[in-house]
């Protein structure tokens, strides 16, 4: 029997078995203790036994149960190699990362169809226990649709006989919607209630006091999140974490006692209850960095993707019925720029000096800049991604349609990523050098395709193939993309192959819409005009953070923080769309900041939630030398390292580094 669950498992004959890379391993025995860790070009030796081998940092959970000595060590060319060919027995154990929905949901849009509904949530869930916070013991929920009436399958809807937390919200969509996630996290029950709480056998807990019902939901599913990532530490997973050591500081300095021993083998209503006691602003900053918030309308036709919202723990806010418009995209001095015709003379606009000149040039576009009625401004947020879920385009968000977001489920391992870019103004070659920045990833291969000057019919061709991303150079219009014969409108594709694109022209976002509606998962796109040398710019960047592994909701952030233009860019599709996946590592950026001494720099860490580290990952930062772990998506700040460490660092692989304050490349940056 393994100890976690896995999806299908075999029986081997006793052998040896090499992974192709050191990827760590867990050794555990019988009783689930770690009895051994390996990793990089680590040995060791295991006696006769029975062992639990959890070898990580793959594509999917590997689990070997052995029941006899092992040897682990490492080889150049082979990676790790486990050797169990003198065991009696060798069990393989699989579990994905890739999370399927395993049933559907059918509602009305009636309030009670639609708690009933958000109270199938939590039978995705692996398990109860704080290991939960591990994304692959979170199942994908079950998908939601429509209907004339409430339908689930049998066993799937909590009930207060079989759920052991109940949430009470006002019987309304605009009420409703918020506690998406948190019923899904705490396998909760959802019930009609004058005011917004959670009810346990013992205890109720308001969830609209202080800042309102929304601010409530989402502060105690990041309260409860982490608290069981620290407390998790006590079982399966005894690593050091660094958000543990500094808990357990504060509240010695606070004066309050937490046993998280005996937390961990509490019953989840126990834990609750515990976690709440402990004031959220000792752990406040320790809430990994959230990757998704969705701002949604309160209307029956958002109920579907509500299930791809809470698969990422993304916490919800309503937006009112009526939402104003955004009246300006862009700076005065960008806006007045792009309403000029795009004669003017380039070299003198490098020369004006107000901030926005450096981001000018040509713009991407032969139309006159008049400012779309259809953009809207969304609330602020601390998340990495926001999810619009209304009319009109966000600025600075993402755009789903919920067949973009059920593309993400026919996602399939790929040996070569193929890349295509395209080319189709002479006047944009700059950018072409793209084709260079794709693939400079050591183990990770790349098919890079140049194409230029592409007729219609060439260019209809390219989004035809199962390319995993086109790069887009050239001019986009309100009749479509910029060929040498004409203009080719996306609307008129039938399908669309592509994974993923980038469509660098101005005001490309219908285009877009168009590819995802006829069957690309998502890509990026332009909400005003932009000038030629700032998207250039940004579009090498663009290419930079999609061969680091970014998704594009990573990218979109880190674009919008680096540059004014930036912020014209939004997503259309699904923004966890990537095109590379390394299960190695977590994408990261990292800032360095000069200190007092010149041969040492404060290095912090930010990593970023893929498809291989959803949030609740745990990450082993290299750039000190310690053993110390950190929950994925954390802010890790604060390492004094050297210069010469420094330089080791950033050249382990390509990723963007923020020196003082500016991004910049690993393989660019002199110290």
């Amino acid at each position: 029997m393994f100890l976690f669950p896995v999806e299908v498992a075999y029986e081997l004959v006793p052998l040896v078995l090499w992974t192709g890379k050191l990827h760590p391993v867990a050794v555990r025995d019988s009783d689930g203790s770690i009895v051994a860790e390996i990793k990089d070009d680590e040995s060791d030796f295991l006696p006769a036994g029975r062992y639990t081998i959890d070898i990580m940092s793959i594509e999917m959970k590997v689990y070997l149960l052995v029941d006899g000595p092992v040897a682990i060590r490492s080889e150049s060319d082979r990676g790790r190699i486990i050797d169990c060919s003198a065991a009696k027995t060798v069990q393989l154990g699989l579990r994905s990362f890739h999370e399927l929905p395993t049933a559907t949901v059918t509602t009305t849009d009636r309030p009670y169809d639609v708690m009933r509904a958000f109270s199938c949530l939590g039978s995705a869930l692996k398990t109860t226990s704080c290991e939960r916070s591990f994304p692959t013991l979170r199942g994908h929920p079950p998908l939601f649709e429509r209907g004339s009436r409430f339908q689930a399958p049998a066993n799937l809807e909590r009930t207060e006989e079989t759920a052991s937390i109940r949430i009470e919200v006002p019987p309304t969509l605009e009420s409703i919607y918020p506690i998406a996630p948190l019923a899904y996290y705490l396998n909760a029950v959802v019930r009609p209630g004058d005011t917004p709480r959670i009810v346990t056998t013992d205890t109720t807990y308001p969830l609209d006091r202080g800042d309102g019902l929304e601010t409530g939901a989402a502060r105690l599913l990041k309260r409860t999140f982490t608290l069981d990532c620290i407390t998790r530490t006590e079982g399966f997973y005894p690593f050091p974490l660094g958000e543990r050591v500094t808990l357990e500081q504060r509240l010695l300095d606070a004066g309050i006692e937490v046993d998280f021993s005996a937390l961990y083998e509490q019953t989840l209503v126990e834990r609750v209850n515990e976690y709440i006691s402990i004031p959220f602003g000792l752990l406040e900053d320790l809430v990994p960095r959230w990757p998704l918030t969705a701002d949604v309308r309160p209307l029956g036709k958002h109920i579907p993707f509500l299930p791809f919202v809470v698969q990422s723990l993304g916490t919800v806010r309503c937006l009112p019925l009526s939402c104003q418009r955004l009246t300006s995209p862009v700076s005065p001095a960008i806006e007045e720029f792009c309403r000029q015709t795009p004669n003017r003379d380039e070299s003198s606009i490098q020369n004006e000096e107000d901030e926005s000149a450096v981001e000018r040039g040509f713009p991407r576009s032969s139309e006159d800049a008049d400012i779309p009625t259809d953009i809207y401004t969304p609330p602020e947020t601390d998340s990495v991604t926001q999810l619009w879920l209304a009319d009109g385009y966000p600025l600075q968000g993402a755009k789903p349609t919920i067949d973009a977001l059920k593309r993400r489920f026919e996602t399939a391992t790929v040996d070569e990523y193929e890349v295509a870019v395209v080319s189709n103004d002479t006047a944009m070659r700059a950018e072409s050098d793209v084709t260079d920045l794709y693939g400079q990833r050591e183990q990770i291969s790349f098919d890079v395709t140049m194409y230029e000057e592409l007729a219609r019919s060439e260019l209809r061709d390219v989004f035809t193939k199962s390319y995993d991303l086109v790069h887009y150079i050239g001019h986009v219009d309100v009749e479509g993309l910029l060929c040498s014969d004409g203009w080719l409108d996306a609307h008129t594709l039938e399908w669309v192959a592509t994974r993923m694109f980038v469509l660098n022209g101005c005001r490309s976002y219908v285009q877009g819409r168009a590819l995802v509606d006829a069957g690309a998962n998502g890509g990026m796109c332009t909400l005003s005009n932009v000038a030629n040398t700032a998207a250039t710019r940004i579009g090498r960047t663009v290419a930079r953070l999609l061969n680091a592994g970014f998704t594009l909701g990573g990218v979109l952030e880190l674009i919008n923080e680096a540059s004014l233009i930036g912020q014209q860019y939004m997503i259309v599709g699904d923004p966890s769309t990537a095109v590379v996946w390394n299960p190695q590592d977590s994408p990261r950026l990292v800032d360095l900041t000069s200190t007092s001494d010149a041969d040492t720099f404060t290095a912090d860490l930010q990593t970023y939630a893929a498809n291989q580290s959803r949030i609740g990952s745990l990450y082993l930062p290299s750039v000190v030398d310690n053993d110390m772990y950190y929950i994925s998506s954390s802010n890790i700040t604060e390492f004094t390292v050297s210069e010469s460490t420094a330089i080791e660092f950033l050249q382990e692989d390509r990723f963007p580094v923020r020196i003082d304050g500016s991004l910049e490349w690993d393989d660019s940056v002199e110290l």
